[in-house]
């Protein structure tokens, strides 16, 4: 019988169970010990990563031949309602990908297993993965919760083709310049690719922004709170600091001036017909929008490089975000695994943690290609191989060899944070409310990290 479980507050997706403190039902997991192999159910998200995590899998089988990973994959929304269920109703997986975003509230709700004294009684390394990964899955009282599995950050993503018509060269694209003032080259970059249906473009007289054929910028219309794939490096480049510190901060700054330009010229966007209206990215999604050709120029995180890289209709490259004031800067991210409290087999939950962040299996993972492993051999073998294949990713790892990277923003209180920020910024950006908003807004998120218990 899985272990009773205290649980005060879960977030899965669009899924918020406020539950109030107390304990869970204890039952669900109807496994038996046949003194057979046991089998740790390993949950993921991403179908790309599915494949290189079995040949993980079945590297640690070879070496535990006692154990078994049985990988359960759902998708992104599903996923976190799934085991937000399972938490409840101890049926979750016993080992899953974890993200900065939800881990905080799964520590707070202790449904996931400190990592410390494995890590202490084993003399686990983890200090060998790209610099300030490992000490953001760790608490405020020092609880470790994850070892880092890779790395993200944040480029431009280019349809070769556009640009050819257009008369834009990779070199302009890569040397463009931002501002909220008058967007800088980057706007007029992107107003040159944006074409409405009569053939007429967005730096020409006549341009129509309600009838747009192909817009020059993409726009992400999911995670608006923290704007990793959105404001998050324009904003940055204006020296706006998101939270008082990271990680754990426990002040937002949604009212800074230089933050509520930014937002306002995002609007000036899709206002200016530069940029799809939220409904319609919402609708086509943004990566579908610019293979369909709907779209010019992406922002999008390293992980979607497959899926961009193997666009059949035309050419692909990747630039790194445009300069602000400060330089191009990109948010730094990274996910990790995680162990289910009530999983009945720690110990070898944490066997398969533990080769999960190990040089083996992210050496496999990076030498596929699929995402950028923590560990930065695996990271070189990454970057090999995709220039293998023909694709340039230095775009993505300019931010570190620069040193231009900032944290996933991680506080308290994200599901209810999420909950205020990303409602207000979708009327900001439809036009039904002001930029001002924000002001308000940020007041309202303080106030809940003030007076939560």
């Amino acid at each position: 019988m899985a272990p009773r479980i205290r649980i005060r507050a879960l977030l899965a997706g669009a899924l918020v169970a406020t539950l109030a403190a107390g304990t869970a039902a204890c039952g669900g997991d109807d496994r038996q010990d046949t003194g057979g192999p046991v089998t740790l159910r390993y949950g993921l998200w991403d179908s790309n990563q599915q494949p290189v995590y079995q040949q993980c899998a079945n590297a640690f089988e070879k070496q535990n031949p006692d154990i078994r990973i049985s990988i359960q994959l759902n998708n992104w929304n599903d996923y976190w309602g799934g085991l937000a269920r399972g938490f409840i109703g101890e049926t979750a997986p016993d080992v899953f990908t974890d993200h900065l975003a939800k881990y905080p509230q799964f520590a707070q709700s202790e449904v996931i297993e400190p990592l410390n004294r494995y890590i202490e009684r084993d003399g686990f390394d983890v200090d060998q993965y790209q610099p300030g990964l490992a000490e953001l899955w760790v608490t405020p009282d020092g609880r470790r919760y994850g070892l880092p599995k890779d790395w993200d950050t944040v480029a431009i993503v280019s349809n070769q083709t556009k640009l050819r018509e257009a008369g834009i060269t990779n070199e302009q694209l890569d040397n463009a310049t931002w501002n909220p003032d008058d967007g800088g080259t980057f706007e007029d970059i992107v107003a040159r690719l944006s074409v409405d249906k009569n053939g007429k473009r967005g730096d020409e007289p006549g341009f129509d922004p309600l009838n747009v054929a192909t817009y020059g910028l993409g726009l992400d219309p999911g995670g608006l709170t923290y704007g990793q794939t959105t404001w998050g490096g324009f904003a940055r480049s204006l020296g706006f600091e998101l939270l008082d510190k990271n990680p754990w901060g426990t002040k937002y700054h949604y009212d800074d001036p230089r933050f509520i330009k930014t937002i306002a010229w995002w609007r000036h966007m899709i206002e200016q017909g530069y940029m799809p209206p939220l409904a319609e990215s919402r609708s086509l999604g943004q990566a579908a929008m610019f293979q369909g050709g709907n779209v010019a120029l992406s922002i999008d995180g390293d992980w979607m490089i497959p899926t961009y890289s193997a666009t059949e209709d035309f050419e692909v490259h990747y630039h790194a975000q445009p300069a602000g004031p400060e330089g191009s800067w990109s948010m730094y991210n990274g996910l990790a695994d995680a162990i289910w409290v009530g999983t009945p087999y720690k110990e070898q939950a944490w066997q398969w943690v533990k080769f999960l962040a190990s040089p083996e299996c992210q050496n496999i993972v990076g030498s596929k290609a699929v995402v950028f492993p923590a560990i930065p051999e695996a990271t070189r073998r990454s970057v090999a191989t995709h220039r293998k294949n023909g694709v340039d990713v230095s775009a993505f790892t300019s931010y570190l060899e620069n040193d231009r990277t900032f944290l996933y923003p991680i506080t308290d209180k994200a599901p209810q944070i999420n909950l205020i920020v990303q409602p207000t910024m979708e009327k900001i950006l439809i036009g039904s409310e002001s930029p001002e908003a924000l002001k308000d807004m940020n007041s309202q998120v303080n106030n809940l990290l003030e007076f939560s218990d």
